[in-house]
């Protein structure tokens, strides 16, 4: 199930039962997946709650609190989920799909937890006042505008492609004209020396594919390829 799991919902739940671990319980409760999103820190669930004026640092001390300690022995390994964590999960794979996402991130565990309203972080949350259409509405909000200038990105793994609809990206890998434009800018970036295609390569694609309609838009306007060519490797080499 958990390779349907982005790579921020993979590690939310590594460190979910590295928190079981400090609480010597030998089970992964929901609560241990609420503390393992804040410790995530950087992701979709904790930014939305965050626009939400939802304190993390009181939520994640208010559910470690809630929390007795076991008595387990160190456990290695996955912790085996009880009943409320399976429902969690599935609840999460079903958000995903209403979304028409087709991986399960942490944005989903977050708002599954919440449907879930005998468990911990549900009841937590909602004493902060976090309701779960309003949760799913700035969620959504969130990955409609691609890039929100809040967000703090600075320790994305994926820069701003996390907050890209992966559809939106499907309907591009699957055109040939999208990839005949890349196979141009990554040329591009060769000729150029660089060792990545970087925006100028894309541009430089456009205008030597004379019959795209861009191609044809920015000559209109003066905008050669001659011209671009002049301006990228003037500003390599000033």
């Amino acid at each position: 199930m958990h390779e349907r799991f982005s790579d921020r919902a993979r590690h939310a739940m590594a460190l979910a039962n590295l928190e079981a671990g400090k609480l010597n319980h030998g089970h992964l409760a929901p609560g241990h997946l609420m503390l393992g999103l804040i410790a995530e820190g950087e992701c979709v669930a904790t930014e939305a709650l965050r626009l939400l004026d939802v304190d993390l640092d009181k939520v994640r001390d208010e559910v470690a609190a809630r929390m007795e300690r076991g008595d387990s022995a160190s456990v290695l390994g996955r912790r085996a989920q009880t009943d409320e964590t399976k429902e969690v999960i599935a609840l999460a794979i079903t958000e995903a799909r209403k979304f028409g996402h087709r991986y399960v991130g942490t944005e989903h565990l977050v708002l599954a937890m919440l449907q879930l309203s005998d468990g911990l972080p549900s009841k937590v949350l909602r004493q902060q006042g976090v309701q779960l259409e309003t949760l799913r509405e700035k969620v959504l909000g969130m990955l409609r505008s691609s890039v929100d200038p809040t967000h703090d990105l600075a320790h994305s793994r994926h820069g701003d492609f996390e907050w890209v609809h992966q559809q939106e990206l499907a309907k591009a890998f699957r055109s040939p004209k999208f990839w005949h434009t890349m196979i141009l800018a990554g040329d591009s970036a060769n000729r150029l020396g660089a060792g990545e295609i970087e925006p100028q390569h894309l541009l430089l694609a456009l205008l030597r594919d004379e019959t795209s309609g861009v191609a044809k838009m920015l000559h209109a306007k003066g905008v050669t390829l001659d011209w671009v060519h002049e301006q990228i490797t003037g500003n390599c080499s000033s």
